[in-house]
């Protein structure tokens, strides 16, 4: 997108369907999704936000700064949210407290499926996008990781609707998210990581993001590693070893 230089160098394709986002170490992928978000809704597109991680009023304020209004989408329907941890908080006879933990997985994806009709009925042109952040928060639930990777290909199975497309993100700090990180891998068209810089904390660099596909046959998609520079309103990429040429310039 013109004027964005993090999505600039994302270069999302057409064919990145199945987009996954992972977030290695300390790091914090949400300035990934929010300008995935701000894209999706600049070319009209519509969108089922799975908050598993921070509040509905952290999208919406971020968002604001990014210029889009998450709550005008969502009263214009062009936006729907499922939380499944707010859920919980105001109902002890959610669905997400079964003792059964694939039931949890399946409530889940049932809630998902009806968003996502409802946002494709009458909508003839453009894309729904199904964003989930985060996905590694089903095993605070105590969900199996057999579950959580029947869930990945329940969503992955609405992917085979070409109108519907998949952005999920999920932290890696154990060996069971690092099973989740795998399955996403092997499914996606793109996939995200980004990590802290391996040499520590630095004023000039807030860290790397590496871009892979791994099925692309055009070389020049299929792998590129930038540093960032994470700032209030935006980010600012760039090859590594260049920034400070791009912070001073």
């Amino acid at each position: 997108m013109e004027g964005n230089p993090l999505l600039t160098a994302l270069n999302i394709q057409p064919s990145d369907r199945i987009i996954s986002v992972h977030e290695n170490g300390l790091s914090d992928t949400n300035f990934i999704i929010t300008n995935l978000m701000k894209k999706i809704f600049s070319d009209n597109g519509k969108i089922c936000l799975v908050i598993v991680h921070h509040t509905l009023g952290h999208y919406h304020n971020v968002l604001k700064r990014l210029g889009q209004d998450f709550m005008e989408k969502f009263r214009n329907g062009f936006a729907t949210t499922i939380e499944p941890l707010k859920d919980i908080a105001t109902n002890t006879n959610s669905n997400f407290l079964s003792s059964d933990k694939e039931w949890i997985v399946k409530s889940l994806f049932l809630a998902i499926s009806d968003k996502i009709n409802k946002l494709l009925d009458g909508y003839d042109d453009g894309q729904v996008y199904l964003i989930i952040d985060d996905l590694s928060h089903l095993t605070d639930l105590g969900v199996d990781i057999k579950f959580i990777s029947a869930f990945i290909n329940y969503c992955i199975n609405l992917a085979q609707n070409e109108r519907i497309s998949l952005v999920i993100n999920c932290h890696i700090a154990d060996s069971n998210d690092n099973i989740i990180s795998n399955c996403l891998r092997y499914v996606s068209n793109l996939v995200i990581d980004v990590s802290p810089l391996k040499t520590g904390i630095s004023h000039e660099v807030t860290g790397v993001i590496a871009i892979t596909r791994p099925h692309s046959t055009e070389l020049l998609l299929r792998n590129s590693t930038l540093h960032y520079k994470a700032y209030d309103r935006e980010i600012k990429t760039f090859a590594p070893g260049e920034s400070i040429y791009h912070l001073y310039k």
